[in-house]
């Protein structure tokens, strides 16, 4: 049997790490190669023998679209099976890639499971090959941990703080004034914190809002606290299930005077509750951006001048 040759291409270093795992994960034995946009996908399908494409859409140069629609028109390529990854979900997008010739599409943020389920799938039903050497996820932050290139944690809980700080490469959390720790803890469905009166906060200024999709599925608008280049702190109102620490996010930030969205994937970098009981409904997150696009930057640093 062949050897299965599987390309990922997309321009965030972080979604090519994510996707390579799960790749790894369930065909062990594939060869992998990754491209950071459209114009080295096709480069490096001229020469090599690649047999399944798993391309994001918004790619500096040459999009993924454009990719699809190139492969389509080359006779080698014309049948190899194409997975369209993007937070593109509209449904003139759908439509766009399903008449280019898309073999599947998954949208971002999305979670393992469901990309594994719809990767599986596809190799299938083209190549007749089924999945070996998977490892199965212990827990919900566990897969989270293992889809951003992490290591599973030994002993510490995913509801402390602090551990989430230390697993994403920071300094253990020190106790915040409004509630820290003992807030997370809450939030996530720790014992409630002996009692103790929080001080009182000082008003922030909104500076906007924005809609945040989770890969478990659910959805918040946020009440834009501070946001820079790097992150974004938000507010929002409970509704239903919270997300996990680390799971993937996309967020939809409007400039309104221009009218541009700037699109971006992130992820969950740490939640907290803002009322001190374990039924709180007003939840500060912080989302932390892992796209380099530089078109989507420059809207999102368009938004930040005019708000700050």
């Amino acid at each position: 049997m062949a050897q299965l040759n599987i390309l990922i291409v997309d321009d965030a270093a972080f979604i090519r790490d994510l996707v390579k795992k799960a790749v790894r994960d369930t065909y062990p034995a594939a060869g992998i190669h990754e491209a950071i946009d459209g114009r080295k996908a096709i480069s490096i399908m001229n020469g090599a023998n690649i047999n399944l494409v798993l391309c994001d859409w918004e790619m500096p140069e040459v999009s993924g679209i454009e990719v699809l629609q190139w492969m389509r028109a080359d006779e080698r390529y014309k049948s190899v099976p194409f997975m369209m990854i993007t937070s593109r979900g509209e449904r003139d997008h759908v439509i766009k890639a399903v008449q280019a010739g898309v073999s599947e599409y998954i949208g971002k943020p999305f979670t393992r499971d469901n990309f594994v389920a719809k990767l599986s799938k596809l190799v299938f039903k083209h190549h007749k090959i089924r999945p070996g050497g998977a490892k199965p996820q212990s827990s919900t932050n566990d897969s989270a941990i293992l889809l951003t290139g992490g290591s599973a944690p030994v002993t510490k809980p995913a509801a402390d703080l602090g551990g989430a700080s230390v697993l994403m490469g920071g300094a253990a959390a020190a106790p915040k004034a409004q509630g820290g720790n003992d807030a997370a803890s809450l939030l996530m469905g720790g014992a409630a914190p002996a009692a103790q009166e929080a001080p009182a906060k000082p008003a922030v200024k909104a500076r906007g809002v924005a809609s945040v999709r989770f890969g478990s599925g659910g959805q918040a608008k946020l009440v834009i606290k501070d946001i820079n280049l790097q992150e974004l702190i938000g507010v929002f109102r409970r509704d239903g299930s919270l997300p996990a620490l680390l799971e993937p996010a996309v967020l939809d930030i409007v400039d309104q005077e221009s009218g541009d969205v700037a699109r971006i994937n992130g992820y969950v970098r740490m939640m907290q509750a803002q009322e001190p009981h374990p039924d709180a409904e007003t939840i500060q997150m912080i989302i932390r951006y892992v796209d380099d696009d530089e078109e989507k930057l420059a809207t999102l640093s368009r938004f930040i001048a005019r708000v700050r």
